[in-house]
């Protein structure tokens, strides 16, 4: 990475003009693994029996190295050329790991089977005492459509089977050397060189543990024309790992690079439905599928110094909103003021004087909506953190709910302001073949979710140099305007703290995917000598239906902060024309 001089403001001789940085890393891994499998034949043929030893032992190292230089010629990058040498660094590491494996699986009359699954992991990441984790699973499978009493549904019901299952993983961090003391340089100690520890051992570090319960169904439908399948699940995530924990610095650091923290559920349910040739008209034969989801994720328990890192207090900054994870609850959830428009008047009257003073002002209401007034019966002003900011509100600044109706706008006025994950994701597309064409359409969607339009924020705030959208055109400019874009204040006012203001409906259907493919005859094929011969054209990202007025609504979603759209880039519109011959 090189750093030019003309990118910089600063002085020639600071650190960081015409300053490179090379670095390098190699890593190895041996894997070897072992398996043996037993099948033993039975005379009675519906009886069926697999069983599967697996071993497999990782040794792994690597190595890095790097260095920075500064005060480089023009247009020299090379860390080796005549400069000053700022900072150089090696590193190494090494790890080892091995899990072995038994699995059995048995089945009778291809109607019920079973399996079981044991694996048992070890690491170096961990210390002795929990170095080993152990990990079982067990799932099975009953075909109901097979039983002989189910036969008066043979007509119509091609399958209907049932399959329990419960099983747990493991997940390990992502570091290596953690219940270890480790040691670097350090400022000096008077005046001699001195070390100091790097790090707190993490000796009691825990492999994290996802359970699953699941049920789910398999339906067939008139030979299978129709067929769907639906699942239940629910996941127990123990020891939940987290990086870079934040603990009180009077222990001396500010952080522990990893810690099980608590406990987390993810529930949810997905319904898959797909139709084989469910229409025929002549040539003409179309199919469909149609796919339907939902998530929930919310923490059980976690540490409360955890969850007070995780959740700072509000910083009554504009452009922030508050984030809460709390026990109980779904990730997601956004809380803000509610925004309510634009103040029209500076003063206040009950009638209104155009472009001198109306009831459209920045005066403190009661519930019923009555003006607060003081002892001397003039109206109570709105303010904004009365206790340490104490701006007053003028006409033309942003009205935000004063839902105490204290004439104070500040914390106790953040209300739930909906949640980032959708209600129900998914997909569905239809299928049409006629003669030799063929058309395949998909779709995606997304309903129920929140969206923070930050790239709407930044467009429309005025409050510094940066270029605005057109709407600010529309903005209060002189007493007495109506409007619901507030009035520009160049670094200065509270015009757009988090509010649902920015909050919007996220909810969208994408036509992703079309494709239209043609198979040439036997006779054309013939004639070129091939054996087989199609074309094809495609496209994806054709079409977004959706409310947002964003650029994209398609933005991440399930962590544990907000759903936010910061003008990323959109997905390209792209089209592909292919042509395959085999001879």
């Amino acid at each position: 990475m090189y750093y030019p001089r003309e990118l910089s403001t600063l002085n020639w001789y600071d650190a960081s003009v015409n300053s490179t940085t090379q670095s390098g890393n190699r890593n190895r891994a041996f894997t070897t693994r072992h398996t043996l499998t037993f099948t033993p034949k039975f005379d009675n043929e519906d009886h069926f029996f697999t069983t599967m030893i697996r071993g497999e032992l990782t040794d792994g190292n690597g190595s890095g190295s790097g260095v920075t230089t500064s005060g480089l010629p023009n247009n020299i990058s090379s860390s080796s050329a005549d400069g000053e040498l700022n900072n150089m660094w090696t590193s190494l590491n090494q790890w080892r790991s091995i899990y072995f494996t038994y699995s059995a699986h048995y089945s009778y009359k291809s109607k019920y089977a079973i399996l079981f699954t044991a694996r048992l992991d070890g690491s170096t990441k961990f210390g002795s005492d929990n170095r080993w984790g152990f990990f079982p699973s067990i799932s099975g499978r009953w075909n109901i459509s097979d039983e002989p009493w189910m036969d008066w549904s043979n007509d119509w019901l091609s399958m209907l089977s049932f399959r329990p299952g419960f099983g747990q993983v493991g997940q390990q961090p992502g570091a290596q050397y953690l219940h270890f003391s480790r040691y670097g340089s350090a400022s000096q100690y008077m005046d001699m060189p001195a070390f100091r520890p790097n790090n707190i051992r993490l000796t009691d570090l825990r492999w994290e543990t996802k359970t699953t319960w699941n049920l789910g169904t398999d339906i067939g439908l008139f030979d299978d024309m129709i067929t769907m399948d639906v699942n239940i699940y629910d996941q127990l995530t123990t020891d939940l790992l987290m990086q870079n924990v934040g603990i009180p610095t009077s222990t001396g650091y500010s952080a522990l690079s990893w810690k099980n923290v608590g406990s987390m559920r993810n529930q949810g349910w997905e319904l898959n439905i797909n139709g084989n040739q469910v229409l025929k008209l002549g040539d003409l034969k179309a199919g469909f599928n149609v796919t339907l989801g939902n998530n929930v994720n919310q923490i059980v328990e976690m540490d409360e110094t955890t969850l007070m890192g995780l959740n700072g207090d509000f910083n009554f900054a504009n452009g922030s909103y508050l984030t809460r994870v709390q026990v109980a609850n779904a990730f997601g959830s956004i809380y803000g003021f509610r925004y309510k428009g634009v103040y029209q008047y500076s003063e206040y009257s009950a009638e209104e004087v155009p472009g001198v003073s109306g009831p459209n002002a920045p005066v403190a209401h009661d519930a019923k909506g009555n003006v607060i007034v003081d002892e001397e019966g003039k109206p109570i002003p709105m303010v904004f953190d009365y206790d340490d900011i104490n701006y007053t509100f003028k006409g033309g600044d942003a009205i935000y709910e004063d839902v105490n109706h204290d004439g104070n706008i500040n914390e106790l006025d953040i209300v739930y302001l909906g949640n980032c994950n959708p209600k129900v994701t998914g997909g569905f597309g239809f299928r049409l073949n006629y003669r030799r064409w063929s058309l395949n359409a998909q779709f995606n969607y997304r309903y129920g979710s929140k969206i923070l339009n930050i790239a709407k924020m930044n467009a429309e705030n005025m409050y510094s140099n940066n270029n605005q959208s057109f709407a600010v055109n529309w903005r209060w400019r002189t007493e007495g305007d109506v409007t619901s874009i507030p009035r520009a204040l160049h670094y200065a006012g509270y015009n757009f703290l988090g509010s649902d203001r920015f909050v919007e409906n996220g909810s969208f259907c994408r036509f992703n995917y079309l494709q239209i493919s043609y198979n040439f005859t036997p006779e054309f094929m013939k004639r070129i000598g091939a054996k087989s011969a199609y074309v094809s054209l495609s496209g994806n990202n054709l079409v977004n239906w959706t409310k947002y007025s964003g650029v994209d609504p398609e933005v991440g979603y399930g962590g544990y902060g907000l759903s936010t759209d910061a003008s990323q880039t959109p997905r390209a519109k792209y089209f592909t024309c292919s042509m395959s011959i085999t001879f």
